[in-house]
């Protein structure tokens, strides 16, 4: 199975929240159970910068804050079952707000234990914000 292409965009200082379904040829979500999930975003493909590194692993529980980054295996709900075949990715507003790329690259990768599976690929372009807020201040 070749990864699927995807590429998407990040608006510094706000909060990316979206899922990928996962899919299998037939159309039918595949069941994440026993799976771990692990996504980085690099300067260029094997690049020595990494701006951020998301994992989920089996038992693990999120909550979305301003300061977290993760994957989640129960879609970006944090609710839905394993067998949606629904992951989700989050990064918080106050990661995002650290970017200072213009385009980088990422990947998603699957494991199950005997297997690592390349889910999708792709680049990822960051613009700029405009507004700052001060934490302190609002």
């Amino acid at each position: 199975m070749s990864a699927g292409k995807f590429s998407f965009t990040i608006e510094q200082g706000a909060t990316t929240d979206f899922e990928i379904i996962f899919n299998d040829s037939d159309g039918i979500p595949v069941n994440l159970r026993g799976r771990e999930a692990a996504m980085q975003i690099r300067n260029q493909k094997n690049g020595p910068i990494l701006y951020a590194s998301l994992t989920s692993s089996l038992g693990d529980t999120y909550t979305k804050t301003s300061g977290s980054s993760f994957l989640s295996l129960s879609g970006s709900s944090l609710t839905d079952p394993l067998t949606s075949g629904s992951i989700g990715v989050y990064i918080g507003h106050a990661v995002t707000n650290e970017f200072t790329f213009d385009e980088a690259f990422y990947d998603l990768e699957l494991t199950n234990g005997q297997e690592r599976i390349r889910l999708v690929e792709g680049k990822v372009r960051n613009t700029s914000q405009v507004t700052l807020i001060n934490p302190k201040n609002g």
